[in-house]
This record gives C-alpha cells, sequence and structure tokens, in this order.
C-alpha cells in the first residue's frame, strides 16, 4: 500500500504534458526520462513501454526503455530494446553504450566488445566509453587491452577512483608492479575505504620490496572490509619477508580454512623465496674471493 509521501510528484511538465495527449508517444517518452532522473525507475518503465506502444519507430523511447529494463533488473529486455535503438540509429554512441551493458550482465563481455569500440570510435572525447570498454576486455581476459582502456578514460577524466583502481590491479597481474604503485595510490587516496585496492596496493609495495609499506597496506585492506583468500596469500607471503611470525601463522590458518590451494602455494613461494636468498648469501662470499 502507497501513502502520499510514497507517490511521486504529479505537477512536472512532462505529467501535464501527458494528461493533455494521452496518445502521444513522445509526451510518454518525456514522462518516463523525467521518472528516470527522480530514480523512480518502475514508474519510467511503465512509461517507455507505452511510448514504444505509442510510437514503435522511435529510438529514443527503445533507449530509454532498455534503461529502464537495466534498472529494475531486466539485462534480456534491456538486450532487446537496445537492440531495437540500435538499429534505428547505429551511430548513436549512448544506445551502443546500453547494449553493451546489457551483454555484459548477461556474462557477454566478448559481445559487448564490438559496441563498446564502435562507440569510442564515435566519441572518442566521451570517457565513460572507454571505461565500460575497459570492463569489458577485463571480463573477456585481456588484460593489456583493458590496461589501454582504462588509461584513456583517466586521460579524459582522472577523477574515477574506480578506474584507478581497476587500472591498477591490471598493471599488477601485467607484471608491472612499479606503475602499479602510483595508481593504486591513487585510488586510495581517492577512496580511503576500498579494501580491495588497499590490498592491491599491499600486492605492489610487496613486489617492489617495500615490505613495510606492503604490511599497512594489507592491514589497511583488512580493515576496510576485504578479507579474500588471495589478500591472506600475499600478506602471508609479506609477513615471511619481514619475519612477522604472528601475522604469518594467521595466514596460514586463514588459508587453511578458507583455500587449502592457495595454503599450499602460499607454503611453496615462501620456501622458494627463502632458497633463493639462501642461494644468493651464499654466492656472494665465493663472487667476491
Amino acid at each position: 500500500m502507497t501513502t502520499p509521501a510514497d507517490e511521486p510528484e504529479l505537477h512536472d511538465e512532462a505529467e501535464r504534458a501527458v494528461a493533455r495527449d494521452a496518445t502521444s508517444g513522445a509526451a510518454w517518452r518525456e514522462l518516463g526520462r523525467a521518472y528516470q532522473a527522480k530514480g523512480v525507475h518502475g514508474l519510467a518503465l511503465s512509461a517507455f513501454e507505452q511510448a514504444v506502444r505509442l510510437a514503435p519507430g522511435d529510438a529514443p523511447s527503445w533507449f530509454g526503455l532498455g534503461r529502464a529494463r537495466l534498472e529494475t533488473g531486466d539485462p534480456k529486455g534491456a538486450l532487446e530494446a537496445g537492440q531495437r535503438a540500435v538499429q534505428m540509429a547505429p551511430e548513436r554512441p549512448e544506445f551502443r553504450l546500453l547494449l553493451a551493458r546489457a551483454f555484459g550482465r548477461l556474462g557477454l563481455p566478448r559481445q559487448a566488445i564490438p559496441h563498446l569500440e564502435h562507440a569510442v570510435g564515435l566519441d572518442p572525447l566521451w570517457a565513460t566509453l572507454s571505461a565500460d570498454l575497459g570492463w569489458a576486455y577485463l571480463a573477456a581476459g585481456a588484460r593489456e587491452a583493458a590496461a589501454e582502456a582504462f588509461e584513456t578514460s583517466l586521460r579524459l577524466e582522472p577523477d574515477q577512483p574506480a578506474v584507478w583502481a581497476a587500472l591498477g590491479g591490471c598493471l599488477l597481474n601485467l607484471g608491472r608492479p612499479a606503475q602499479s604503485v602510483y595508481v593504486l595510490e591513487t585510488a586510495v587516496f581517492a577512496v580511503p575505504d576500498d579494501g580491495t585496492a588497499w590490498s592491491r596496493l599491499g600486492c605492489a609495495y610487496f613486489e617492489t620490496g617495500h615490505h613495510e609499506d606492503a604490511a599497512r597496506a594489507f592491514a589497511r585492506g583488512f580493515e576496510t572490509g576485504n578479507d579474500e583468500p588471495w589478500a591472506w596469500y600475499w600478506a602471508g607471503q609479506n609477513a615471511a619477508a619481514l619475519g612477522d611470525t604472528e601475522l604469518l601463522e594467521e595466514a596460514r590458518a586463514t588459508l587453511k580454512e578458507r583455500d587449502a590451494d592457495l595454503a599450499r602455494e602460499m607454503e611453496e613461494r615462501i620456501e622458494q623465496r627463502a632458497a633463493s636468498k639462501a642461494a644468493g648469501a651464499a654466492d656472494g662470499p665465493a663472487q667476491a674471493s
């Protein structure tokens, strides 16, 4: 049951236009847009459905319907509406973006990529397009391409903490931890409670030999909610490098309980690093003599 406080305001221009002519598809489309701007997505969905019934050849109405369907948890319906919009107006980058996001919600990033690449070609200065392209590349396993797309997006619009964090993760996985340090420091400066970014920064510090900094970053990651096994895996290795037996034992216990394979791999990596360090120490005096 709704109360007057729950109901949307009924006196803006779009609502008056529909009241004047309820057979106008354009009026229903503008009403849908007004509801979307208010965040009332269920009512927006109803308005756009009426718009496309009255004006099935209006591409912006199909676009609005697709957005409303995405917002209300219907990616298949959004895909259908997005395809209709793109068929009618293939050179509208926002229509391609909608279609790509519907593919993404359906777990089909490879199908999203061509539409995003096309959209970037249509509007290369729209940072959102490059960011979404980066996410699609990342989901498809193309990390190098993802990093390039994220870098393009950040050049256009630096104030995107999630993109900084994603770029840092890409650089780490590409074996470029020194580059990722600055990127991830930027991410955590922008969003200090991003536990995943803090843990990734810990990995970057660890890989560049800054173990004290890494320990602080891992601790901050745990404090801000990232309790994933991979974070304990790297924090444990860093603890071993620092000789922090208490944290190492905590990492061992956590991984043994939650991911036995990672626990074994962590022990192997610790042993390998210890053996490599011992071999280097043994070789030192011999080489000096």
